[in-house]
């Protein structure tokens, strides 16, 4: 082989990575949204400048908002649904945690991380780990102070609890991720109906740790407003609103 040759073979071959690179890198990085929602009325989940700890990527100090200023009966809801995990295996899910404004309310059942699975057998379940402790979730002992004097907590998820069950379960079946939500719908008749979240963080065994202290890391600003068309959130959620109530598989 000639120089000539050579060095163009060495052309070809960096050519040929750079654009590899160039076209599954940012598109894997944004694969991965949370997608801030809400239905029924006063209940929405949005992002709220100056409310929380320090940001990755700016210096708004944002926090996820959650509420729901209406009775726990009423249908309604603050979401927040993640995007990129569909497909996955259960197993993939390594770890789930946020921080919790200690001024909100952390019930037995919001906010709760909502997994929702499907079998081989083609039916659907979804597997919930609420804030409180004894619910599926426990505090790891760290606390922070946000800028505007808030008191944060962590929390992880420790165990799951299928839909309809009363025995929480340290993992997940073998089946196939729908959708990964945070799900905040106790109302103004258990708690004050709101609650500040931060550094929410999915770990992933195939993917590595998807971390969101503000809608900068969502890599997409579309992604990151609110909202309210119960389609979309249909869609983005894998399922009907009303099987978030749902008793076993579906």
């Amino acid at each position: 082989m000639t120089f000539f040759k050579m060095l163009s073979t060495i052309r070809a071959s960096f050519v040929a990575i750079f654009v590899a690179l160039a076209f599954t890198s940012p598109v894997f990085a944004s694969s991965f949204v949370l997608h801030p929602a809400g239905f029924g009325p006063h209940s929405y989940a949005a992002w709220a400048d100056g409310q929380g700890l320090p940001d990755s990527h700016v210096t708004v100090n944002q926090a996820l908002y959650f509420q729901k200023m209406t009775t726990t009966a009423t249908n309604a809801a603050g979401v927040a649904i993640f995007k990129g995990f569909g497909g996955l295996p259960s197993s993939d899910l390594t770890g789930l945690k946020f921080w919790v404004g200690t001024d909100g309310h952390c019930g037995a059942g919001a906010p709760r991380f909502d997994v929702l699975l499907q079998f081989a057998s083609g039916m659907k379940q979804f597997f919930f780990a609420g804030c409180q402790s004894g619910s599926g979730m426990a505090a790891t002992g760290m606390t922070a102070i946000a800028p505007n004097g808030r008191v944060f907590q962590q929390r992880e998820v420790v165990c799951w609890y299928p839909s309809g069950a009363i025995t929480c379960v340290t993992s997940l079946p073998p089946g196939t991720i729908v959708s990964v939500a945070i799900v905040f719908d106790e109302g103004t008749d258990q708690g004050v109906g709101f609650v500040f979240l931060d550094n929410i963080e999915i770990d992933s065994a195939s993917t590595g740790t998807h971390l969101w202290t503000s809608a900068a890391d969502n890599h997409d600003p579309s992604a990151s407003t609110t909202t309210f068309d119960t389609t979309v959130i249909e869609a983005l959620l894998g399922a009907p609103l009303t099987s978030l109530y749902i008793t076993g598989q579906f």
